[in-house]
């Protein structure tokens, strides 16, 4: 998708072509909408309700991909104003267009949706959408005091649910916090006969960062149900297992996986590092035929750079002290 911005297009014209469903809407304004001021932002908002809910939901999901492939594009003010949609496709693709902001305000928000919401996959997304605030929370980059009743909330949640798709959002934010109740729900969870449950609890093993899940992990590395071997793949590279290698190495020596299992094999390793792994992935990129995966690959031995240095820094901290 090409994505080059054409710096001649008014805002304006941006719009009235967002608003023409006889006309293909152009990659290249996609930029227009990332750091909106006041005044686009006022004009985003007066047509706002004539823009076809096909065009709205596209350019949601269109810009997503875009600050997926560019940390510089920053859609927060089209986000923040997306969730007031009155269709519930709209609010909850603006909730994931927020992934990135780290904007304390969203707390109250995000729980009034959470807890008010008429759609369920809406209060869902608000429930994934809070974990970032218990982790910021975590790494004292907001009060504490604005955290904790976040992780209240969605304990509470995990208590009076027994299943849909927010009680498991809630599961897999708290994987960011250090309450004591949370393994216990990380456990329960595991023992679920629902993969979906088995598969959000290895999601908040990862972001707990606590290697007491590490034979946990290891054992569903080869698990048959697809979504539950890719959360394990991942928490495997958010908990740095280096005990993982050999099985991963395995995988893509293996029968052909899929995209999505590839993608987070190459980011695992990129992550856990060590012998062998720069070698790995290089030959993969070389072998890769496919574009996304290549980029993906791009990305993930970029990532191991920053990995290496890491680790190189940590040996010079030990030898030295």
């Amino acid at each position: 998708m090409t994505t080059e911005e054409n710096p001649t297009t008014p805002f304006e014209q941006v719009l009235a072509e967002l608003q023409d469903e006889n006309q293909q809407f152009s990659p290249k304004h996609l930029r227009a909408f990332s750091d909106m001021d006041n005044g686009s932002l006022e004009k985003l908002k007066h047509v706002w309700a004539d823009v076809p809910l096909k065009r709205k939901i596209s350019l949601l999901e269109d810009l997503e991909e875009l600050m997926e492939a560019d940390t510089l594009v920053c859609c927060d003010a089209l986000g923040k104003y997306a969730m007031t949609d009155t269709d519930a496709g709209v609010r909850r693709r603006a909730i994931n267009l927020l992934w990135e902001c780290e904007d304390s305000s969203l707390i109250p928000r995000f729980m009034d949706t959470l807890d008010n919401d008429p759609e369920e996959s809406v209060r869902a997304a608000a429930a994934a959408a809070l974990g970032k605030f218990i982790l910021l929370g975590e790494l004292d980059e907001i009060d504490q005091e604005k955290a904790d009743p976040i992780i209240e909330r969605l304990l509470a949640i995990m208590q009076q649910q027994e299943d849909g798709d927010i009680p498991r959002r809630a599961l897999e934010s708290l994987g960011y916090s250090s309450h004591k109740a949370v393994a216990g729900l990380i456990e329960k969870a595991m023992r679920s006969t629902d993969n979906r449950w088995v598969a959000s609890a290895l999601f908040a093993m990862g972001r707990s960062l606590d290697e007491r899940w590490e034979k946990i992990v290891l054992q569903h590395l080869n698990n048959e149900e697809a979504a539950v071997q890719i959360e394990a793949v991942r928490a495997a590279g958010e908990l740095e297992l280096s005990s993982a290698l050999e099985t991963l190495f395995e995988l893509l020596d293996g029968e052909e996986a899929d995209a999505d299992l590839l993608a987070q094999i190459y980011w695992a390793l990129s992550k856990i590092g060590g012998k062998g792994v720069r070698e790995k992935l290089e030959q993969e990129l070389e072998d890769a035929v496919d574009e996304d995966l290549m980029d993906i690959l791009d990305m993930a031995l970029e990532n191991l750079e920053f990995t290496e240095d890491s680790d190189d820094l940590d040996l010079f901290d030990i030898e030295h002290d």
